[in-house]
């Protein structure tokens, strides 16, 4: 089950316990081809390009919506320690606003898998925080239901 939390105005917290383990989990996160099996519905036909490294580069864009409806997120990772932490700057193509940050732990869980917990902090509107918690609740989902069929 996804839980989420709003912590303070600029935070968004999803977590969820997913049946796998930390190291499974790590490359749904850094690999373009397991990202397109969650991260956005299939029908977005989404492009990933992940160099997943410390300064790399990311950008996620979708080429399935209707014209002048496409959407694209771009960043930088920060620490990238395989099986347990990502770290990101994330921005959106075509906002003005400041870039936001993410980071993904992950965890061995008590209950078995792995706790997958997503921080997006620094939004800046309590209304972009509340558009990252839910699309981080709706792709974590995503990644749950992926993760359960193999």
């Amino acid at each position: 089950m996804v839980e989420s939390s709003t912590p303070d105005a600029t935070t968004a917290v999803v977590s969820v316990v997913v049946d796998a383990d930390p190291d499974d989990v790590f490359p749904m996160f850094t690999e373009p081809r397991r990202l397109a099996g969650w991260y956005w519905p299939p029908a977005f036909a989404a492009i990933y390009e992940t160099d997943p490294r410390a300064g790399g580069r990311f950008s996620f864009r979708t080429t399935g919506l209707s014209k002048g409806h496409n959407i694209a997120v771009r960043g930088i990772f920060g620490e990238v320690r395989r099986p347990r932490l990502v770290t990101f700057i994330w921005s959106w193509d075509g906002d003005n606003a400041p870039a936001s940050r993410v980071a993904v732990k992950l965890a061995p869980s008590e209950q078995g898998g792995t706790e997958v917990v997503v921080t997006h902090s620094h939004n800046p509107t309590e209304e972009q925080r509340d558009d990252h918690l839910k699309g981080w609740y709706d792709s974590l989902s995503r990644l749950a239901d992926q993760l359960a069929i193999g």
